[in-house]
């Protein structure tokens, strides 16, 4: 069986949500911002219930996720990272953005240095917490069956699960990228999807 950890269900395997997302209800004001730089849908969806007036700004995101989710709420999307790391994204978008007034509007928990980065590349950059990320609580009886495929899809679904469930040795952990895989004990085997998507990891779990 496999097992998609993450907030969304996904067609032909078992959905196990870890946790649940509350967006900050505290107006904000966009107009100073000539751009706006995401890093995850959920970003993308907490600016929109903020401010629809995001749609009208040039639009940076990391991930065909991201993107996905920018078109599909009538955003300007000016750049898709494929890269699933904060870092790399940062330095890629460095040099279009300067001399432009940038909002990062992110999760209360980051694990990249995008801010610090586009920050010492001279880019006019403020962070903006917009969403913030709680474990679920599930029973010890929940936990997947022996022999799972578990697809975890950031860090944060990796503390969940441990926070609720014992590691079975039988599992194989999938990770969507290097930054989730990191989030397990060292001593753990986890197989890392070739590209950053759902889609991807689970061709990965179907083949392990």
């Amino acid at each position: 069986m496999i097992y998609l950890l993450s907030d969304q269900a996904h067609e032909g395997v078992e959905h196990l949500p870890l946790f649940e997302i509350r967006f900050d209800t505290t107006p904000i004001d966009l107009s100073p911002y000539d751009a706006l730089v995401f890093t995850s849908k959920n970003a993308v969806k907490a600016l929109d219930c903020l401010d629809p007036s995001w749609r009208q700004k040039a639009s940076y995101a990391i991930g065909e996720g991201t993107s996905a989710w920018i078109e599909r709420l009538g955003g300007t999307l000016c750049f898709t990272c494929e890269d699933s790391y904060g870092d790399r994204f940062a330095e890629k978008i460095a040099s279009d953005l300067t001399g432009k007034t940038v909002l990062f509007p992110r999760a209360k928990e980051v694990s990249s240095s995008l801010y610090a980065i586009l920050r010492e590349c001279g880019v006019r950059v403020d962070e903006r917490i917009v969403y913030e990320t709680f474990c679920r609580s599930y029973e010890p009886h929940c936990a997947p069956p022996k022999n799972a495929r578990l697809i975890f899809t950031s860090p944060s679904t990796v503390r969940c699960f441990f926070k609720n469930f014992e590691w079975d040795e039988s599992y194989k952990a999938v990770a969507i990228g290097t930054k989730t895989a990191a989030a397990f004990p060292p001593s753990f085997r986890v197989y890392i999807a070739q590209k950053p998507s759902i889609a991807s990891c689970i061709d990965l779990a179907k083949a392990i």
